[in-house]
């Protein structure tokens, strides 16, 4: 029998769909290094009728990037970079086009029969905005907010979260960022980060839920190198002055993490969109402080993945181990994992419990991006981009540091993932 460790979802990315790992036989040694522990790759973007004759003759690109699981395992949101964008567009330019929410049927994609079929999407949701990325389910799951990364035609400009009501499956509020006032700039920039133009817009990326103190919003500002706190119900509602404080991290951040108590969130500062900067750091903010409004809620600023005074590390990802006790970092640039001790980071203590360089199968660099954690162990996706399924993932013992299985082909450049936990016997 399978699948009584439960699943992972992974982000395509740059394919149009996602892997579903069996995680039990994914920590069988006669897998390792091999897809055999991937049971199906689902399509999650739409076909198009491009010459209008009402048949379908182009499947739409997505960039699925990220994804979220209810709290039952019945359905998975994957957000769409580039939503019904053709293929040909996204890849000539991966910014500001319009998203869209993939909503999964997860029993369907578990299914080998909807294997690169659209047999498991239950149905497309518009943002009505550009250039999504991270999104979080509210603690009652009743919603889903999904950051609002860019504007149209551009890699700037992102100033909103939008919520969407899960069991209508459309949007019922826009809640808006606050933007640099000093900045000069006016308008989305016409340039690529990094550049100067760039520190206008917050340009939201990461986004974690906490259900204290009411319910706290955490959005990571990739273009402002800070995180914007909400308060939920006012969020829920979209009210102009949701936003209720701003903590400051290192640089531009990107993966965000909750933990499970739900009194901390974890930031990986990965790079600055403004000038030429890539961290090297994590930030660990106090939700309680942080929901006061107070200006010290970042309790906690530790390096990753090999970074000091004249390399940085890139930090991608972070996710907290199931006790709360260990925080797990991806950091692209070195090719590192750190596991970091929480409460010696809380004490301003040497923290870094294991860094591990995982082996990208085939050679080249491993580049780890996304996180997600099931039981003991860390699921870390990575692999520099190639073609069709060539990214990795690769499952880590958390208390012993050690990679304990490698799966092969689940995406290309794939960012997140999501568990699907063993249903109750």
């Amino acid at each position: 029998m399978t699948g009584q460790a439960g699943h992972i979802i992974v982000s395509g990315r740059w394919d149009d769909n996602v892997a579903i790992v069996d995680i039990e036989k994914a920590l069988l040694p006669e897998n390792n290094e091999t897809s055999h522990a991937v049971i199906s790759r689902p399509r999650v973007t739409p076909d198009l009728d491009l010459d209008g004759d009402g048949k379908p003759d182009a499947r739409a690109s997505g960039q699925p990037v990220m994804v979220a699981v209810d709290a039952t395992g019945r359905y998975a949101y994957v957000v769409c970079h580039s939503g019904d964008a053709t293929q040909e567009a996204a890849a000539a330019y991966q910014h500001g086009h319009p998203g869209l929410v993939t909503v999964l049927d997860i029993n369907a994609a578990l299914d080998p029969a909807n294997n690169d079929g659209l047999g498991a999407v239950v149905e497309f949701v518009s943002t009505g905005r550009t250039g999504p990325v991270g999104c979080a389910m509210t603690p009652d799951g009743a919603s889903l907010l999904v950051n609002c990364g860019e504007a149209e035609g551009s890699e700037d400009g992102g100033d909103e979260v939008t919520v969407i009501d899960v069991a209508s499956r459309h949007v019922s509020a826009r809640v808006p960022l606050k933007v640099d006032p000093t900045h000069p700039a006016t308008t989305p920039s016409e340039h690529d980060s990094p550049h100067a133009t760039f520190g206008h817009y917050p340009n939201p990326t990461g986004i974690v839920i906490s259900p204290l103190s009411g319910g706290v919003v955490f959005v990571g500002n990739g273009g402002l190198s800070d995180v914007s706190v909400l308060d939920l119900k006012a969020s829920l509602s979209g009210a102009p002055d949701a936003e209720i404080n701003r903590v400051e991290v290192e640089t531009g951040p990107f993966g965000m993490a909750l933990s499970p108590d739900g009194t901390l969130v974890a930031v990986a500062s990965r790079e600055s969109m403004s000038h030429a900067y890539e961290g090297g750091t994590v930030s660990i903010i106090d939700v309680a402080r942080a929901a006061a409004g107070r200006t010290d809620a970042e309790v906690a600023r530790v390096p990753v993945g090999g970074a000091n005074g004249t390399e940085h590390s890139r930090p991608f990802g972070v996710a907290f181990s199931q006790d709360g006790k260990l925080l797990v970092a991806s950091c692209f640039r070195t090719n590192a994992i750190s596991i970091l001790d929480v409460e010696a980071a809380l004490a301003g203590q040497p923290a870094e419990r294991h860094c591990l360089y995982p082996d990208a199968p085939g050679g080249g660099p491993s580049r780890p991006r996304g996180i997600a954690v099931c039981g003991r162990y860390a699921c870390v996706i990575g692999g520099a981009k190639g073609g069709s399924g060539s990214s990795i993932l690769w499952l880590i013992d958390i208390e012993a540091g050690k990679v304990c299985g490698t799966v092969c082909e689940v995406g290309n450049e794939s960012y997140f993932l999501a568990v699907v936990p063993p249903a109750p016997t």
